[in-house]
């Protein structure tokens, strides 16, 4: 389990890599909104405003720029339009400091705006204005709007004053985990109007507004030109919610879409093996809620919707449980496998209370056959389909990688990729994020002292890098990450080209990659490290056993799953498993189940003859046989060469060996089992 350790190299990254920066900061779940669009550095404001030198600072002003930013425009279309009225509780120069904000994502209460969806941090009502009350944490962030029409040029209007002066008011638009643009206006304690021109809006566009000092924001408008032509694509809705739920019926919400003339929903349950069974298929919507009835008492549903303007369908929404927030939930226990071939097996556990879903963790261990170099891992990225180095395409800032890599569990933050590789870019260098890409763990139990561990990375850098851009790869303790952390770095050129690292070795243990580049410290640089492939290779012995995760499920329905399983010669697989809950502030994890090992192939050992209840477990230099009567006792290697017999008394039988992987039989079972 120690696989699931979170790997936390911010600091020794910032030691090799951040030479000219003095932002150590981490990403954090509680910035992680603030931290999706950055703004760009100070030097480039937005001067268009359309107010005068000298505004008036009386409420008379504040009506007057709101009648200004809610005048319709001729030729234009409205993509959303927000005056905050909900917000009546305290004033104007009094806010009210009761927070808006509900749960650990920062969305605002459905009470206090229009259009659902928008979110922030330390946003708080002042008598028809919101208030950003703290000018280190403070941010407010519009739904996801889709801003691609009239070549994705749209018009921010918004009415704001600063609580103190002097006051730099950030605007910024961005899609997913880049910013597109934006800047700052130097705001007064007087109530203003702004319109300002953006460029580059997406399907999925966000704008964030936050300052360096409090402020209160008014009206706030996006508008965009009338297009003449028919679109290509529709956006999915987005803010997708469940209300009104009762054990019969729902309402399903969802933000609008620019364009949609309706929307198709769907209203679903899982059962085994996440097989889906529909109670709506693309039911058709005019408006952006539907009362779902017809629910079974005691069935978890999911739904989805999908937006269409009578030619084009868009792509699904996120998937949005319907079930009231619990708070805590149940640790479930593994239960045996069943089904055991060499196709699979069934991994099978305990229903959990309250548990929405759960997360099941396959690992596979390998026993090294003869003394040698052993391939850890080959990754060619070659999943990668989408992209290309011109044009690539952004992963979420801090993203699993499983879509697009052969084996589960590498990991990449703001990482971007083109069609057959992945990119390293520092497009969040300004906040202390740096671009990273973190292998899988790799776990080796051996007789022997393992040896030396070789990465070959083939990689170049864009003509957006400096000639002395170095690529650097840490091999981590993943048992002792913070101080077990070993740097090593190369000049890389502009033609792809396979670099060489070796390291010491380490019984379980990760790769962080990283670049260095002096064009590229600050935020508003492009430069990217493009990696083509990642081998890893180690020195082991035979008799070494190899572990790594094999698979990592989220399963929706009941409470078993089937996993495949490759052959790989003597190979055995384990399992456990997490339960997860939609909490009132976030989902809820639970424990993790304890572990189960699943018994594979047995190379035509036959079991023996007699009758009986049988426990085997592996442990620390023994075996341990739990017997419910006398039994012989027979133990093989992995290539059926015996190493062991006794005859076996009823209770616990204790039998030493050394580190490796054995067959047991007795008592008519044969079992594989693990000595570390």
């Amino acid at each position: 389990m120690n696989s699931l350790i979170r790997k936390t190299l911010a600091i020794a990254l910032c030691a090799w890599a951040v030479t000219a920066s003095a932002d150590n900061g981490v990403w954090t779940k509680r910035n992680t909104a603030r931290n999706a669009i950055p703004p760009v550095k100070d030097g480039t404001p937005l001067t268009r405003l359309s107010t005068t030198d000298t505004p008036v600072r009386i409420a008379a002003q504040r009506n007057a720029v709101r009648s200004e930013a809610g005048t319709a425009r001729e030729g234009f279309v409205t993509v959303i339009s927000e005056d905050f009225n909900k917000m009546t509780s305290g004033a104007d120069g009094a806010p009210d400091l009761n927070t808006v904000i509900t749960g650990t994502e920062g969305t605002i209460y459905h009470d206090y705006v229009q259009t659902y969806g928008w979110a922030g941090i330390d946003v708080y009502q002042a008598g028809g204005s919101c208030y950003l009350a703290d000018s280190q944490t403070s941010l407010l962030m519009t739904p996801a709007l889709d801003l691609s029409a009239n070549g994705g040029d749209f018009t921010l209007c918004v009415t704001f004053r600063a609580e103190t002066e002097p006051c730099k008011f950030y605007l910024i638009s961005g899609s997913g985990s880049t910013a597109i643009d934006g800047g700052y206006i130097n705001a007064s304690t007087q109530w203003s109007y702004a319109e300002i021109p953006f460029e580059g809006g997406q399907p999925q566009t966000f704008i964030q507004f936050f300052g360096n000092a409090p402020l209160y924001i008014d009206d706030i408008t996006v508008i965009q030109a009338k297009e003449e032509e028919a679109p290509t694509a529709i956006s999915a809705p987005g803010s997708v919610s469940a209300t009104d739920i009762s054990e019969s019926a729902f309402t399903a919400n969802w933000s609008a879409v620019t364009g949609a003339t309706g929307y198709l929903l769907d209203v679903f349950s899982y059962g085994q093996d996440n097989a889906k069974t529909y109670l709506l298929t693309d039911k058709a919507v005019e408006g952006t809620s539907y009362e779902v009835s017809g629910l079974e008492p005691g069935q978890t549903y999911f739904f989805s919707v999908q937006a269409t303007d009578g030619t084009l369908t868009s792509e699904e929404s996120q998937q949005c449980i319907v079930r009231e927030a619990s708070g805590s939930v149940g640790t479930p226990t593994a239960l045996e496998a069943t089904e055991v071939s060499d196709e699979g097996f069934r991994a099978n556990w305990s229903s959990a209370e309250n548990a929405a879903w759960y997360t099941l963790f396959t690992y596979s261990y390998h026993q090294v056959e003869q003394d040698g170099t052993f391939e850890v891992e080959n990754e060619t990225f070659d999943k990668i389909k989408d992209g290309t180095t011109e044009n690539p395409l952004y992963n979420d800032p801090a993203q699993t990688l499983d879509e697009y890599t052969a084996h589960p569990n590498w990991e990449g933050s703001t990482t971007i990729r083109a069609e057959g590789m992945i990119g390293l870019r520092n497009y969040y260098s300004i906040m202390g994020v740096y671009s990273m890409l973190y292998s899988p763990i790799y776990m080796t139990q051996t007789a022997s002292a393992s040896g030396k561990i070789t990465v070959r990375i083939k990689a170049m850098h864009d003509n957006m890098c400096s000639d002395a851009t170095m690529i650097g790869v840490a091999c981590v303790d993943a048992d002792n990450q913070e101080s077990k952390v070993e740097w090593q770095q190369a000049v890389i050129t502009d033609r792809m080209s396979e670099y060489e690292f070796v390291f010491d070795a380490y019984s379980n243990y990760y790769l962080a990659i990283a670049f260095n580049d002096e064009n590229n410290i600050d935020y508003g640089t492009s430069g990217t490290v493009w990696i083509d492939g990642i081998s890893i290779s180690q020195e082991m012995s035979a008799g070494d056993i190899f572990s790594r995760m094999h698979s990592c499920d989220v399963v929706f329905g009941g409470t078993s799953f089937y996993v495949p399983t490759p052959d790989r010669g003597n190979d055995i697989y384990s399992y456990f498993v997490q339960a997860t809950t939609n909490g009132p502030d976030g989902n809820i994890d639970s424990d993790y189940s304890n572990e189960i090992y699943v018994q594979g192939s047995t190379d035509g050992i036959d079991a023996a003859e007699n009758s009986g209840k049988v426990s085997v477990s592996g442990a620390d230099g023994h075996i341990t046989v739990t017997l419910d009567k006398a039994a012989g006792i027979s133990v093989y290697t992995t290539s059926g060469t015996a190493v062991a017999s006794t005859d076996g008394k009823a209770g616990a039988n204790e039998i030493s060996l050394p580190c490796g992987m054995y067959i047991v039989k007795t008592a008519a079972t044969v079992t594989k089992v693990i000595v570390r």
